[in-house]
């Protein structure tokens, strides 16, 4: 899901490190400090009838600049706040664009996918690019024209699925210190930055709360092999999948387990995958199954249940 780009326009030797530096005001998250506003701060997104209802704030970094939204202006107020009503016109997506007066244009593009019950698109849908720390230095142009150097730096690389400049792979390129720097030819005219987020999913260090959205079952080898499978996916409040949550499972009755599983991390699906080595008390029998999952800041407890199969029985 590309959801955040920022595209400097009008490049030319003669006046290249003074556009992109006017252009750095309004890239995303260029300062990545913790006490640095947001760029765009977008509030809950209403879908109805094929319009989106929204509002929110821009930060003091984007003073000047222009904001449409799917190419339909929005008017900001001194405070930097802006609502309204857009026509998405049939569009998969809503597109908030900032330009600013020397033509620096810094785009967020969010899928209506993510819209849950009541079609609303919850707040918080810019925080994974947002807490990813991208920054990027004025460019440089080399003596002989020949090629422009594009440099700048990830703080936390978990919160991105890609980055790219001009369609240059970033992310796979990053230093140790999650520095990067690429080579475009001398020629260009116009550099697009574009971080995508993780394809909907959050780290459990930015996770919004935690929800156990669902438990799963393989019994193929309980009777022949002794063991279930339990696949346990979470999310945040905003629908998100959960990257690193801590899970832990545990059965209500003694015996029915052989053992009590691992803790294991969720995955970038929100899952993380159990062994259950069935006990002899658990055949035939109704298994309850407690599982914990722990984010930094929250924690969630459900109950499942399932029929273990007879063990099989020797002729």
């Amino acid at each position: 899901m590309k959801i955040a780009s920022a595209t400097i326009r009008g490049l030319n030797r003669a006046c290249l490190i003074g556009a992109l530096a006017a252009a750095l005001a309004i890239v995303p998250y260029a300062v990545p400090a913790a006490s640095t506003p947001p760029l765009v701060q977008l509030g809950p997104i209403t879908l109805v009838d094929g319009t989106a209802v929204l509002a929110g704030t821009v930060g003091p970094q984007a003073a000047g600049s222009t904001l449409t939204v799917n190419g339909q202006p929005l008017s900001v107020d001194a405070s930097g706040a802006f609502a309204g009503t857009v026509d998405l016109n049939g569009s998969g997506s809503i597109a908030v664009e900032l330009s600013d007066p020397v033509g620096g244009k810094t785009a967020f593009t969010v899928p209506l996918t993510l819209a849950g019950l009541g079609g609303v698109i919850p707040t918080g849908v810019l925080d994974s690019v947002q807490q990813a720390g991208v920054s990027l230095l004025s460019p440089i142009a080399g003596d002989d024209g020949s090629l422009l150097t594009v440099a700048g730096s990830v703080l936390d690389k978990t919160q991105l699925a890609g980055l790219t400049a001009n369609g240059m792979d970033i992310l796979g390129a990053l230093g140790s210190d999650g520095s990067f720097s690429v080579q475009l030819p001398g020629t260009t005219k116009v550099v697009t930055l574009t971080a995508t987020d993780t394809h909907g999913t959050t780290a459990a260090t930015s996770a919004m709360g935690v929800r156990i959205v669902k438990v799963r079952f393989y019994k193929q080898n309980a009777r022949s092999r002794h063991f279930m499978r339990m696949v346990v996916t979470v999310k945040d409040r905003r629908g998100l999948l959960i990257r690193g949550a801590k899970i832990s499972v545990r059965s209500t009755k003694a015996g029915r387990l052989s053992n009590r599983p691992k803790m294991h991390l969720s995955g970038r699906k929100g899952r993380a995958t159990f062994t259950l080595r069935l006990g002899k008390a658990a055949f035939g029998k109704r298994l309850i199954v407690v599982t914990l999952a722990k984010t930094p800041k929250a924690k969630a407890t459900k109950r499942s249940a399932v029929i273990v199969p007879r063990a099989r029985t020797s002729r």
